[in-house]
């Protein structure tokens, strides 16, 4: 007769153990919102929980693996709720946005203001990319971003993600983002009203985004901090990778900016005007040609273009910094103030609210779209002209 092993008996986990585990999580949680989460170290998280590192370490292999835990347990649920509400709010014929969507919009909490930045740094950290981008991707299909929907309605889910995540990235800069609810309204009604595009249009291909300050050295430096912090976001991006990649010693760099973070100012200051000149020469030259979408498509279709992807990367990089840099969030503020008066000095014969509500609208858009593009393949065959051209006719642009 065949002895059967004995079945293996696990100690039920501590009260101890359970508190510890809370602990922990409750620290990693505000370290996390205090320096990001590229600035985690598990010597402030034991510090924060009371706790020895060991007894960290003895929970989390590494700081991935504590990223993935923060993600899961206390991330993922939140973001989820808020980006699924959000695409209901534009493609729902019945739904109207709860007042607690608004102000989430409106002014994000610390715990979706940490969803976002888990966004743009998943797409960069492959660990942490694992996990997090497989689920966002799951999310955005099976709310409609699939090869099954229309393709206006594919724009719809893709608006709505780029509303909930953009606003949230945008609030780093601003703080707040008052009036979105007119910009949520305005973009579901024109979903609503949206017929599918009858013919190709004609689409703009801008200049490739580069400095162009007339020093080549200057240049070279900027050209390469936005390629290096790209793939390795702010506190990845050394000083001597800059160096290498642009073909300039380090000391030629110190006699130019004083530390990294006054290169990465410049870089911003430079790129980001460069890419707001053109958007707003779109508009100018769709509202001349009297063009039934004022240009607002136009930006989609530049986010489509290969080159124009390590500027975009490095944009949503800026925006991930400006919560803990506040030189660099000075910089970003400042861009984007000038852009929202060169639009008005723009379109004078415009209502100068209904120009700043598209300012906004294009920014949070803007920069959710840019976030979203590792966590699907289907922006190219999605309509969003069909809902920008009533976006346009609503508000007599």
């Amino acid at each position: 007769m065949t002895t059967q092993p004995a079945p293996v008996v696990r100690r039920a986990t501590s009260e101890r153990s359970t508190r510890n585990a809370a602990a922990v999580m409750k620290a990693l949680t505000q370290e996390a919102i205090d320096r990001g989460l590229d600035g985690i170290t598990t010597s402030s998280i034991a510090k924060r929980a009371g706790l020895t590192t060991g007894a960290v370490y003895s929970r989390y292999e590494n700081n991935d693996e504590m990223l993935i835990a923060l993600w899961e347990s206390v991330i993922a649920p939140a973001l989820a709720a808020h980006v699924r509400e959000t695409i209901d709010a534009i493609i729902s014929p019945s739904t109207q946005p709860s007042t607690e969507l608004i102000t989430q919009i409106e002014k994000p909490s610390r715990l979706l203001s940490l969803g976002a930045e888990f966004v743009v740094m998943a797409q960069r950290n492959e660990v942490v990319g694992e996990v997090v981008i497989a689920e966002v991707s799951k999310w955005l299909h099976d709310a409609g971003l699939n090869p099954k929907s229309t393709s206006i309605t594919r724009a719809g889910v893709a608006l709505g993600a780029s509303i909930a995540i953009g606003s949230i990235l945008r609030s780093y800069v601003t703080g707040s983002n008052p009036g979105m609810r007119m910009i949520v309204d305005g973009i579901h009604n024109a979903y609503l009203a949206a017929k599918p595009t009858s013919k190709p249009r004609k689409t703009v291909a801008p200049k490739p985004i580069r400095s162009a300050t007339g020093s080549p050295l200057r240049d070279a430096l900027i050209d390469a901090t936005a390629e290096v912090m790209s793939k390795t976001g702010f506190t990845g991006a050394t000083i001597s990778r800059i160096a290498r990649k642009s073909g300039v010693t380090s000391g030629s760099i110190y006699n130019f900016y004083p530390d990294k973070e006054a290169l990465m100012n410049d870089a911003v200051s430079e790129l980001m005007r460069t890419t707001q000149r053109q958007n707003l020469d779109s508009k100018r030259t769709a509202s001349s040609a009297k063009e039934p979408n004022f240009g607002l498509t136009d930006s989609f279709d530049f986010g489509l273009i290969p080159d124009r992807r390590t500027w975009l990367r490095f944009r949503q990089e800026c925006l991930i910094a400006t919560r803990h840099h506040k030189k660099t969030h000075s910089e970003m503020k400042k861009v984007v103030l000038e852009l929202d008066a060169a639009m008005k000095a723009s379109f004078p014969k415009v209502d100068q609210a209904i120009i700043t509500l598209v300012s906004m609208g294009e920014q949070a858009i803007g920069y959710g779209y840019s976030s979203l593009f590792g966590y699907t393949d289907l922006f190219s065959k999605c309509d969003f002209d069909a809902i920008m051209v009533q976006v346009a006719k609503q508000n007599s642009l």
